[in-house]
């Protein structure tokens, strides 16, 4: 069945009236009456129907628009794909964990479609095994996350660094400090990642020469969720410095011991993308990363 026929089928069905379809269409309208009698003929039924001086859609024309209109957007759809494809632009899904949605992976999306008309991109969030695993399985295109799974299929490459501080409510006997050490903190009862988060690990690690006096109170996995405890006085917080959930009701306060951070990474299958605007914003993003800050 000839595409172009169908397409001609549903224009007619719109104008119901030869002259003008053939217009639209940019076609003779002797070359339309033929592709609309091939059709007819390969169905073997009339499509439409006589009318005064115009015609009108018969019953095997009105059976007929509805899968011709699903087989024409779906052909046309098919042909979109593949020119995106062909030039390099397109839908870029993406995952990131919520920690970098504000404002370091929107800052680096918006700049790229500045630069790049046509690139658009297919956003969800998870926690960085989510998004490694999304990697591996193909369901994603880039992902950005904290805590890299080891795999020879993924490549990492880190965009950022965040420092630990501490965060504590301001009526906190720290509050009034400028500055604070691990050891400040130990006293007090502290709120903090659960091992659902990538960042449980970075801070565990710290605690470990004095886990025996580290005082966990509750655990969870968003940074947000820690701060709102912090704020109502379920405790106090040692974190990676995030300004996206900075409060005016919690202080934070610059940890000097020990001096530690954490990397950030964008990550991306090493085998070959059909997308060539993958990889261009994976590139985009590193070479961004290093003279802007994220």
């Amino acid at each position: 069945m000839n595409i172009d026929h169908l397409r001609y089928f549903i224009v007619l069905s719109q104008e119901m009236h030869y002259s003008r379809a053939a217009e639209r269409l940019s076609i003779s309208q002797s070359g339309l009456s033929h592709a609309i009698a091939a059709l007819e003929k390969e169905l073997g039924v009339p499509l439409f129907r006589k009318s005064g001086r115009g015609i009108q859609l018969g019953q095997y024309g009105l059976a007929l628009l509805p899968q011709a209109q699903q087989i024409v957007s779906m052909a046309d759809s098919c042909l979109h794909s593949f020119r995106m494809l062909r030039e390099g632009v397109g839908t870029i899904r993406l995952k990131t964990i919520p920690l970098l949605i504000i404002p370091t992976v929107t800052r680096l999306c918006r700049l790229f479609k500045e630069q790049n008309p046509g690139c658009d991109f297919q956003f969800s969030t998870g926690m960085s095994r989510e998004v490694c695993q999304a990697l591996k399985e193909d369901k994603i295109d880039i992902g950005f996350c904290s805590k890299p799974i080891e795999d020879p299929s993924l490549e990492y490459v880190s965009i950022q660094r965040r420092r630990l501080v501490a965060a504590v409510p301001p009526d906190h006997p720290l509050a009034g400090q400028e500055t604070v050490s691990l050891d400040d903190t130990l006293p007090y009862s502290h709120v903090t990642y659960s091992w659902v988060s990538g960042q449980r690990d970075m801070v565990d690690k710290v605690f470990a020469p004095v886990r025996d006096r580290w005082r966990i109170a509750y655990e969870v996995e968003d940074a947000n969720f820690i701060m709102e405890l912090v704020a109502q006085g379920f405790g106090i917080t040692v974190m990676l410095d995030t300004p996206p959930v900075h409060r005016p009701d919690v202080k934070i306060l610059p940890l000097t011991t020990p001096d530690s951070e954490s990397h950030f990474y964008i990550a991306r299958r090493k085998d070959l993308h059909p997308l060539s605007a993958i990889d261009r914003f994976f590139d985009f993003c590193v070479e961004t990363s290093k003279v802007l800050p994220l």
